[in-house]
């Protein structure tokens, strides 16, 4: 009997050990600059949890690593919270990207629109915090080109509020833009060229706050460097990566000329408000004011001939890639818009706009005959402020 109870006891003081004994909790993962790192060649490599970890992060995935110029991955502090910004380098520009989240891996900035060799710094001006990002990179293989982006960072998010070149050079000609002063409301450059034939002068960028940007109305250095670009003739030996259909041929070795890798415009991309006179014609090519043909949708006034073309672009994309004109206005109606001066021809009045919102833009050539525009002006100001691009 006195056995049976000692078993019986023993076996209760087991039982007693192992349901007593703790469970081991799993290890709570907690982000810092090396494990993020991790992460992001674990993602390339293809690992899977790395790609549920870091999705939405990026847009193109290289086939390899061995052509990274550079993983740059650090942390900056606002306020007690903790943000990393991570910077990838490729020999392909496509996949150069810059990109700020927070400690839970919550996307905060994603740019993808960067090219050549890239370089940050992170800079206190005033009651702001900017990260820099300075990009150097040719165009047309053999003008050199540098253009500096700010980045406004705070605890609760980070936008793009200033992008300018500032350098580039030539065969025949040489042009550098300075930042002389940084504050919360105001960026003013100093601008030189080499021969001083073209503009020596300043440039004064005022913070807009419905735009959210530092903005001028001059953007003398921006037009130097486009004219420059536009007027440079010379044989292009590589491939160039100017529009959304450019980056087909470089991520996917496309024909961008295929109709199926082509953005296709459609009704509901936008709403405008067109009055019975207007008439829809349809898909068709526009060749008007454009450096190279494009697709688009097209409306006619059937009394005075007027005609607006509309197209679809990428919301990385800018209409300088398209038109042969700068769109140096800007204004905001039913969205963010930019537009040209007007361009006076031979019997008409022509007019370019782009507009935006975060996830496209779109295109609009405004042609309206001379002989209208004193009696339709008003008319054309209320169609242009009706537009509105549907995100």
């Amino acid at each position: 009997m006195l056995t049976k109870l000692t078993h019986i006891s023993f076996l209760i003081f087991v039982l007693l050990m192992f349901s007593c004994k703790e469970t081991p909790k799993e290890k709570q993962f907690v982000l810092n600059g090396n494990n993020l790192k991790t992460l992001v060649i674990n993602y390339f490599n293809g690992d899977v949890k790395s790609k549920k970890l870091l999705k939405g992060l990026f847009s193109f995935s290289p086939n390899s690593l061995n052509e990274l110029n550079k993983i740059l991955i650090d942390s900056i502090s606002i306020n007690n919270k903790t943000f990393y910004y991570l910077i990838l380098e490729h020999q392909n520009p496509i996949y150069n990207l810059f990109a700020i989240v927070d400690k839970d891996l919550n996307l905060i900035l994603k740019d993808e629109s960067l090219n050549g060799y890239l370089n940050l710094t992170i800079q206190k001006n005033g009651s702001r915090i900017f990260a820099v990002l300075d990009e150097e990179f040719k165009s047309k293989d053999i003008i050199e080109l540098k253009r500096s982006t700010f980045y406004s960072v705070d605890e609760y998010s980070a936008d793009i509020v200033f992008r300018q070149f500032t350098h580039l050079k030539s065969e025949m000609f040489e042009a550098n833009q300075k930042f002389s002063i940084i504050s919360d409301t105001t960026i003013v450059t100093e601008i030189t060229t080499i021969p001083v034939n073209k503009i020596n002068q300043k440039d004064v960028f005022h913070f807009d706050v419905a735009s959210n940007k530092y903005l001028s109305e001059n953007n003398y250095f921006d037009s130097l460097v486009f004219r420059e670009i536009r007027n440079h003739k010379t044989v292009v030996k590589g491939l160039q990566i100017n529009d959304e259909e450019s980056i087909n041929v470089f991520y996917n070795g496309e024909n961008p000329d295929r109709p199926e890798k082509q953005i296709i415009t459609d009704i509901n991309d936008y709403s405008i408000t067109l009055d019975a006179n207007w008439k829809r014609l349809g898909t068709v090519t526009i060749s008007n004011l454009v450096k190279r043909k494009i697709k688009g949708i097209k409306y006619i006034h059937s009394k005075t001939g007027a005609i607006i073309y509309l197209s679809k672009i990428a919301s990385t994309d800018s209409a300088e890639n398209y038109f042969n004109e700068e769109l140096r206005n800007i204004a905001k109606f039913k969205s963010n818009l930019r537009f040209s001066e007007k361009l006076v021809d031979s019997n008409t009045i022509n007019r370019l706009f782009e507009f935006a919102c975060p996830s496209k833009k779109m295109l609009m050539i405004l042609i309206t005959p001379k002989n209208t525009l004193d009696e339709y002006d008003e008319i054309y100001q209320k169609i242009i402020k009706s537009f509105k691009v549907k995100c």
